[in-house]
């Protein structure tokens, strides 16, 4: 606890910051996970809430399973799976294709894991702790989902800024991945981002097939661009994106 206590005050925590920190840590479970992926900020890191339930999503699976071939051949990614809800209901939609759930953190991927094992051990279920996909073959994935990861809860007070928190450059990056990752004609779904896919240089290789929609009672998700301040007044673009064949680009 006295290193914890040092390091919080290397990066300038303030004590009310401090004493929920250890409330956390003390609280254990996901409280505790989310609580030392705040305080390490390990490189690659964006949501640090692993908040998750099972069907959280789905009437967007439904709506992906019309568009997705159901094949052995098929590859799915969720990115940011946390304990691997997300990866569990796509295998009921999905029913033959091979589904890879990734995670930041490594005490989620254990639990996916057990939960894996439970389930009678699925062959086409797998996962990895990692923070990008920076390792992972071209034109590999027909379809990337990304739900709520590109976001961070301390950026609901839309301060003017959201380096301290997150980086478009970050979110660039690994966007810029996951184009380079699938397949033409892939989709990749984006919802509650905190910044816009058309910001991104590699935008202009997709086609929207669906934006959210968003009405006066929609929780505002605070929009940032690309030099990482707050757009004020502008919505985000979260959507289902097709990639384009290569002959359209």
């Amino acid at each position: 606890m006295n290193m914890l206590f040092r390091r919080c005050i290397r990066k300038r925590y303030s004590l009310v910051s401090m004493a929920r920190l250890a409330l956390q840590i003390v609280r254990g479970g996901e409280h505790r996970r989310s609580a030392l992926l705040l305080w390490r900020a390990p490189q690659g890191l964006f949501q640090p809430y692993g908040t998750t339930r099972d069907a959280r999503y789905s009437s967007r699976l439904q709506w992906l399973s019309e568009f997705i071939v159901d094949e052995p051949e098929t590859r799915i990614l969720s990115f940011g799976c946390s304990t691997g809800e997300e990866v569990f209901n796509l295998a009921r939609y999905f029913t033959q294709a091979h589904i890879c759930g990734v995670d930041i953190e490594p005490g989620r991927i254990r639990d996916c894991w057990r939960r894996w094992r439970r389930e009678g051990y699925p062959s086409r279920l797998a996962f990895k702790c990692a923070a990008n996909v920076e390792s992972y073959q071209p034109e590999s994935y027909e379809l990337i989902l990304s739900m709520a990861v590109f976001r961070h809860g301390a950026l609901g007070g839309c301060p003017d800024q959201c380096s301290a928190w997150l980086r478009f450059s970050d979110f660039e990056r690994v966007i810029i991945d996951f184009a380079r990752v699938l397949r033409p004609g892939g989709l990749l779904v984006i919802r509650h981002a905190n910044f816009r896919f058309g910001d991104t240089q590699v935008a202009y290789l997709f086609e929207c097939l669906q934006r959210e929609t968003f009405t006066d009672e929609t929780e505002v998700t605070p929009i940032y661009g690309r030099d990482d301040h707050l757009l004020p007044g502008v919505r985000g673009d979260d959507g289902v994106y097709r990639k384009k064949p290569m002959d359209s680009e």
